[in-house]
């Protein structure tokens, strides 16, 4: 019998859910239900006789036992199955209408008398990334008047405003303190920013209150598209990114990876609409997989070929911290990327999802063309168009025409040129505002925009 199966207490959902309902984690299992995701045989066999030590109730226990502990919960096939499957789907996403822009004040306002206050919760103990989304989802929101405030887990759990949005709810919920927001109010009044990907543990983690918000908000398209499929109101969301001309502040100028810069990208200011000139060829930012591992080893001739700038992150110095040099780390990875010409992605595993921090954030806003393995279709961002896909064995010959040969230079400013015109444009800041005052008045029982 698998180690997650200790019973709980009649009140409470498990033992790893203490302040968490029977009631509610009922109910919210028979969500799991819905999704086609999630096979009992498969999830039995994966963890043979854990069931059985919880009242034999499949979904309950992949929710209430086995997601808190991060235990797999789907197969990976399965998951490949259902991304192809909602990648038919979740690039739908229409373009907006003009008038969007126009009368988005007029619905802002509606939405803002009733919802005038709003909270971002983001854990002061995770990844610093998910500061970075939460500060953008807070400028959305601003965006349209309302008053908003970032916060952590050491806040009042009684100060709660009508709208709260918890970000990364698998760290949110799960570290230090953030434990005792695991609880009926605050998720089932909540709505929760999901950033993992299906097959990695750290997305188990975030189920139980995924499927107890009132909706959900998915970096993913195909994510967001599965969990609408299963009944659970869900939106694919992506934070602002717009062209970036400096990000290191003067505090990371002390940074050990400074001083392995080339001397003519150390400057605070770059031009993200200058390319041509730019000292790195090509960057990496990233932790080890087996899957990089291999691609890197193997094209490291070509690598050593280019001006290359690779940090490559090992495991064992877990999570990006925001309160470690985390800040500065990721602050260097926009700097560099602002000074290269390309910036790489190759995927951690299998699993090929759109990597927006990397490709997007700090990849398209820094001004460098970005370069990746085949991703999951994206609803607005193309291969061809806004970056350059290619699978992983031929990456290292694209590298080389993109760089040295005239057309492949052509090629990558006209690229680039679509790139910062999409960054540029304000009008999409107003139109993902207004999608997102739509899904939440929409939840919330409004009748904002």
């Amino acid at each position: 019998m698998n180690n997650f199966s200790r019973l709980a207490k009649p009140e409470e959902a498990s033992s790893y859910l203490p302040h968490f309902s029977r009631s509610l984690a009922e109910k919210s299992a028979r969500r799991l239900t819905a999704m086609p995701l999630f096979s009992e045989k498969d999830y039995r066999e994966m963890h043979p006789g854990a069931v059985d030590g919880s009242d034999g109730d499949t979904f309950y226990h992949a929710l209430c036992y086995g997601a808190p502990q991060g235990a797999p919960l789907f197969k990976p096939e399965q998951i490949a199955r259902s991304l192809a499957n909602a990648s038919d789907s979740s690039t739908d996403e229409s373009s907006p209408a003009a008038p969007v822009v126009s009368s988005f004040h007029d619905r802002a306002g509606a939405f803002r008398a009733q919802y005038p206050h709003a909270s971002v919760y983001v854990s002061s103990l995770g990844n610093t990334f998910m500061k970075e989304i939460a500060g953008d989802l807070a400028l959305d929101l601003r965006r349209a008047g309302l008053d908003v405030v970032i916060q952590d887990e050491n806040s009042d759990i009684a100060s709660m405003p009508p709208l709260s949005i918890v970000v990364a709810p698998h760290e949110f919920f799960t570290l230090g303190v953030g434990k005792e927001w695991m609880r009926d109010a605050v998720v089932s009044a909540s709505f929760v920013y999901n950033t993992e990907q299906l097959h990695t543990p750290w997305f188990a983690k975030a189920m139980p209150a995924i499927v107890a918000s009132q909706g959900v908000f998915d970096i993913s398209p195909q994510a967001a598209h599965l969990f609408g499929e299963a009944g659970i109101p869900a939106m694919h969301l992506e934070p602002g990114a717009t062209l970036q001309t400096r990000w290191l502040e003067d505090e990371d100028m002390d940074h050990p990876l400074v001083d392995a810069l080339p001397t003519n990208a150390k400057g605070q200011i770059f031009n993200p609409r200058a390319w041509t000139g730019r000292p790195i060829d090509v960057s990496f930012f990233g932790s080890e997989s087996a899957r990089r591992e291999s691609f890197f080893g193997r094209n490291a001739a070509t690598f050593a070929k280019l001006s290359s700038f690779i940090y490559y992150r090992r495991q064992w110095h877990g999570p990006i911290l925001d309160y470690t040099e985390g800040r500065s780390l990721t602050r260097l990875a926009g700097h560099v990327a602002g000074h290269s010409k390309i910036s790489l992605n190759i995927h951690r595993d299998e699993f090929p999802y759109f990597e927006w921090h990397r490709m997007v954030r700090q990849g398209m806003a820094s001004g460098a063309l970005v370069v990746t393995d085949p991703c999951l279709p994206h609803p607005h961002l193309r291969p061809g168009e806004h970056f350059f896909e290619e699978e992983a064995r031929h990456i290292p010959n694209l590298l080389e025409w993109l760089i040295f040969d005239v057309d492949g230079q052509r090629d990558a400013q006209r690229v680039l040129k679509n790139t910062a015109d999409l960054l540029s444009s304000n009008e999409a800041n107003f139109v993902r505002t207004d999608a997102m005052l739509s899904f939440l008045s929409k939840q919330l029982g409004g009748t904002g925009p």
